[in-house]
């Protein structure tokens, strides 16, 4: 369970609530609106969309423009519509033990001896795509059987994003020289996967994320890097690879 208190009085509570850049949003159906009052102040995130507030008061005590929520988010942020977030002072007590938060990376935490039982192969069929070719397209539905085993470059991207456009042509490069069966390179339209975008609080496109073989991040560059700042990505994932498998980049 997750409690959003302030001035002795809980804000909100919930068990399902979405977590984007350490910002836990909250169902609106769970936050208690006799504590909410209307603010006329909006902020526009390029990722997310327009935000407008709400200040909290709780017995005749203001906290100006203390939360936020995006009634029309874009589409790589409409898991958290509607939803409500807080700040400035606002504080969040989390039990840990909502389920839904943690199940997109419950799946990398397996024991080798159930999947085996369970008769799970180490690379799904469903994924051998991505074997296939440098640069595989993957999404929300497909993109932890893409990573779950392999070291995996992802590159996150939008079809507007002209920065990220210009660091395609470098990333398929990379990859035609270095992917091998142990060392994918995905793309992931984060317009078309939101679910993905949010679970690895992507705020900024293009982003560039490294991840072991049970799916963890190892590293992390937004933007468009320069030349030899992509290489020493693709070598680290490379070295990695390498100490897990005993291949890698060359």
């Amino acid at each position: 369970m997750v409690r959003a208190h302030w001035n002795g009085a809980v804000i909100a509570e919930s068990d399902d609530t979405v977590v984007i850049d350490g910002n836990h949003y909250f169902p609106a159906g769970s936050v208690n609106e006799e504590y909410l009052v209307a603010s006329d102040r909006t902020t526009v995130c390029p990722w997310k969309g327009r935000a407008s507030y709400y200040s909290v008061e709780v017995e005749g005590k203001l906290n100006r423009d203390a939360a936020w929520y995006y009634a029309s988010p874009s589409s790589a942020a409409s898991s958290i519509a509607g939803r409500v977030a807080f700040w400035r002072g606002v504080k969040i007590e989390d039990e840990g033990t909502a389920g839904r938060r943690r199940s997109l990376f419950g799946r990398f935490q397996r024991e080798t001896s159930v999947v085996a039982a369970a008769g799970i192969t180490e690379h799904p069929d469903d994924a051998n795509d991505v074997r296939d070719v440098p640069v595989a397209d993957v999404d929300d539905h497909s993109f932890f059987a893409a990573l779950d085993g392999h070291v995996t470059i992802a590159d996150f991207w939008a079809p507007w994003c002209r920065p990220c456009k210009q660091l395609h042509p470098m990333f398929d490069a990379q990859a035609a020289e270095y992917a091998t069966d142990v060392t994918r390179f995905v793309r992931v339209n984060v317009d078309e996967s939101p679910g993905v975008a949010s679970a690895f609080n992507i705020m900024s496109i293009p982003t560039i994320i490294v991840f072991d073989a049970h799916g963890r991040e190892i590293d992390r560059e937004i933007g468009v890097p320069g030349r030899r700042r992509l290489e020493q990505l693709v070598r680290n994932a490379g070295v990695l690879a390498q100490a897990t498998t005993g291949r890698g980049a060359a």
